[in-house]
């Protein structure tokens, strides 16, 4: 009997001995094989799972490293130059939704800063709706990784060539940019066949972090947990997309923005209106701070409310007056009628004694 044969046999017994004893189990625990045990599969698509749920979204594309399709020569030699594809808002009014209305096509990539995270920036770094500040950030650091990773790769591709001495100028520089990186990782990479795998693990995380950025959305003035999961009509496709719309929550916990509400003063009363109308029961400022001063200081202003008392006695004594006026006008029109009504009962009780 050869090796390979029994090794074989050995497995087969192997297997048949670990089925009897969950078949056993399974009889004296389980009620096997009466007890059919869970579904597959829910029939009911309303009791799905979320994870059920995330993995039939489609992928955002991976740009980092990017697909090797040259379109001149310097592509063909050097290959293609990665793009920023971030995920896109699409911004829209509605009359009943309000005028901050934005959705985003939903991936099982797709991912958000913490609550926590976007709510500080909204508030001590004032990104409430123009957010250019921090897309600039996300690009710069988006073209600082992949700057870093060409560094990195020409400074391995340097120890190919023997005649090269690499800690010679202006060689050295590249390795005093790139050198730190390995010290951080050595002893936490493998050696295989004494291959020492660093290189690659570091350019591997460095692609997956640059390429992260492209599917990371900023979902300023609304925090990332207030996304609802939704379907639309997009291009003729119905796609699953996240809605984020109404008012945000932060606009109700903390103020709005001044820059923003007197945008909304001078430039869009139509969304001044619509926020008053909404969400005016919600005791919050909608007008801007100098028009809420200007309202203060008239309401509290001395000289005002010595004019105001003013024109209230003003007011009081000409009403005194006309009401003095009118009371000696009553009387004597009663008085005239008076001597009517007795000249007139005088001459019938002469007439009637005659």
């Amino acid at each position: 009997m050869t090796l390979e044969r029994k090794i074989l046999e050995f497995k087969l017994a192997t297997v048949d001995k670990v089925s009897s004893i969950y078949e056993k189990v399974a009889t004296q625990f389980f009620n096997y094989p009466q007890n059919p045990g869970m579904l597959l599969t829910d029939p009911d698509p309303r009791n799905q799972t979320l994870s059920d749920y995330v993995s039939r979204l489609p992928l955002h594309a991976r740009n980092v490293p990017p697909n090797p399709q040259p379109q001149n020569m310097l592509e063909a030699f050097v290959g293609n130059l990665p793009k920023s594809t971030t995920i896109e808002k699409v911004f829209y009014e509605q009359r009943h939704d309000g005028f901050y209305n934005f959705y985003v096509e939903n991936y099982r990539n797709i991912f958000f800063l913490p609550d926590w995270l976007s709510q500080w920036i909204q508030i001590h770094l004032d990104m409430a709706v123009d957010i250019t500040m921090l897309e600039l950030f996300r690009e710069s650091i988006f073209i600082g990784l992949l700057l870093f990773l060409t560094i990195l790769q020409f400074r391995i591709q340097l120890y190919w060539f023997l005649t090269i001495n690499p800690y010679t100028r202006p060689w050295v520089y590249l390795i005093s940019l790139t050198d730190w990186i390995f010290d951080v990782m050595a002893g936490f990479s493998p050696i295989i066949l004494g291959l020492d795998l660093t290189s690659a693990i570091i350019s591997g995380l460095v692609g997956k972090f640059a390429d992260s950025l492209n599917h990371l959305v900023f979902t300023m003035p609304f925090l990332p947990s207030e996304g609802q999961p939704g379907k639309l009509m997009i291009n003729g496709q119905l796609k699953d997309v996240i809605l984020y719309r109404y008012l945000p929550s932060l606009w109700y916990s903390h103020p709005i923005p001044d820059e923003l509400r007197e945008f909304w003063y001078a430039d869009r009363p139509e969304i001044l209106k619509f926020m008053k109308k909404n969400y005016g029961h919600l005791d919050i400022e909608f007008l801007p701070n100098r028009v809420l001063k200007e309202m203060y200081d008239k309401q509290h202003d001395p000289t005002i409310i010595a004019t105001s008392l003013d024109n209230i006695k003003n007011i009081s004594t000409n009403i005194v007056c006309d009401s003095s006026v009118y009371v000696n006008e009553m009387n004597h029109f009663i008085n005239q009628k008076q001597l009517i009504l007795l000249n007139f009962v005088e001459n019938s009780t002469d007439k009637f004694i005659f």
